[in-house]
């Protein structure tokens, strides 16, 4: 080490600095002891304030020894030093006492508050148009992925886009409302009561169960899909009366604006998609397209219409199923023209409705046991969320329908989602998944 002296500058910041710390090692060393003197001034001690019992003072010497003093043997700054120090105690204590009982109550609380949210989703791009086979697909993968389902209706053509805007504008005339909001407030509610009482979901007998890695992919999915449906749903991003004024392109907007951050949390969970396409052929407006997701191969011929790019067997049966669509509704009545979705429901009703109503955790997971009492009825829900955005998960890792591991993104090796979104597979011929997978090879 250098022998330099130190510049003098420096002493008077080196002189505080020592100081501090000797009068900091000094106050641990005596934990911080006050000078106490008797009653006539002719003895002061060094001693720490420990309790003020009665008409007595406890002090703790410097050597660690206890004793008790009158108070009237006190001079009378002394007396008054103890009665100043008893104030602060119980003042401090009243706060720690206040914050412990805070932890604790927050800690009993069904949720956090605030409500934890995952990030913002990408920025969202239209899709472009007139592209090469491959980066059209590829666009649309991407912006799904980011959280945007409303890639997969603007890849359609504008002519599909309008036919789904006059099925729409159709069926939500012709639905009954009572029906609707039913439905979809049900649904709405089990995301409710999931979200705002999330440590009592997670604390249920049977979730705490799971292995660690199977609890932690559960938590993580299930709140996620929970909050989408939350403030997917809610009646400000969608409702029946605004499905009949607002043209669908908005409504896909604003349900799309609602819930990306939640399908993003949901795919960044897995990773990529483990997705392979490979353009087999592409020659003007057609296009041969080999496509391979875990194991499961399909072969499908593209046609371009308008600068995109769809499955040529959707545009070949595009007019009749509309067609076949719009007379479906006008044959049905409001109460049935979603039996599927009403049915479901029903379903979540059961075990939705008591989950909110419980005031306790106790109360809550006994009205979970419905929902494990049958485990088909999670994985249903699950998978019908998971259809929608075209993606695979379930509370056991394992895909309900498949029976393979998380599948990531699907949509695009079968267009499902396309469909699911849409709400054409409600009707009859507009399966645009089937079309896919015609030219399936397993």
């Amino acid at each position: 080490m250098s022998n330099t002296a130190m510049p003098a500058r420096f002493m008077p910041l080196a002189a505080a600095t020592l100081i501090t710390f000797l009068g900091i090692g000094f106050c641990a060393e005596t934990a911080c002891a006050e000078s106490w003197t008797d009653l006539r001034g002719t003895r002061t001690i060094e001693a720490r304030m420990v309790g003020l019992w009665g008409d007595s003072v406890i002090l703790e010497m410097l050597n660690g020894k206890r004793i008790s003093v009158k108070l009237d043997a006190l001079r009378s700054e002394s007396r008054i030093q103890a009665q100043d120090l008893a104030r602060d105690w119980q003042k401090n204590r009243g706060t720690r006492i206040g914050e412990l009982q805070g932890r604790a109550t927050e800690a009993a609380a069904p949720a956090p508050n605030p409500l934890p949210m995952p990030p913002a989703a990408p920025a969202y791009t239209t899709p472009k148009t007139d592209l090469a086979i491959g980066a059209f697909l590829d666009q649309i993968e991407t912006l799904v992925r980011d959280g945007h389902v409303r890639a997969i209706y603007d890849s359609l053509p504008l002519t599909y886009r309008n036919d789904i805007n006059d099925i729409v504008k159709l069926a939500a005339e012709k639905s009954d409302e009572t029906t609707w909001d039913a439905s979809i407030g049900k649904l709405q509610q089990l995301g409710e009561a999931i979200v705002t009482k999330q440590r009592w979901f997670l604390s249920s007998p049977r979730v705490k169960q799971l292995p660690p890695d199977a609890f932690d992919s559960m938590a993580e999915e299930v709140l996620t899909t929970a909050g989408a449906l939350r403030i997917g749903l809610s009646p400000d991003v969608i409702s029946l009366e605004k499905l009949r004024t607002t043209p669908v392109e908005k409504c896909v907007a604003d349900l799309d604006a609602a819930i990306a951050p939640f399908v993003a949390q949901l795919f960044s969970y897995n990773g990529r998609s483990g997705r392979t396409v490979t353009v087999e052929s592409e020659k003007e407006d057609t296009a041969v397209v080999s496509i391979e997701i875990d194991g499961r191969k399909s072969r499908v011929t593209f046609t371009k219409i308008d600068g995109f790019w769809v499955p040529k067997s959707m545009a070949d049966s595009w007019a009749k199923s509309v067609e076949s669509a719009k007379a479906t509704i006008s044959e049905s009545t409001g109460s049935d023209l979603f039996p599927a979705v009403t049915g479901f429901a029903t379903m979540v009703g059961s075990f939705s409705g008591p989950m909110m109503a419980s005031t306790t955790a106790d109360q809550y997971h006994g009205a979970m046991e419905s929902i494990f009492s049958g485990a088909a009825m999670m994985e249903t829900a699950l998978a019908g969320f998971g259809n929608m955005i075209g993606k695979r998960f379930s509370l056991t890792g394992k895909s309900p329908n498949s029976g393979n591991g998380y599948d990531g993104y699907s949509g695009m090796d079968d267009y499902s989602g396309m469909d699911d979104y849409s709400g054409m597979d409600e009707y009859s011929g507009m399966d645009g998944g089937s079309d896919y997978d015609d030219q399936s090879q397993n």
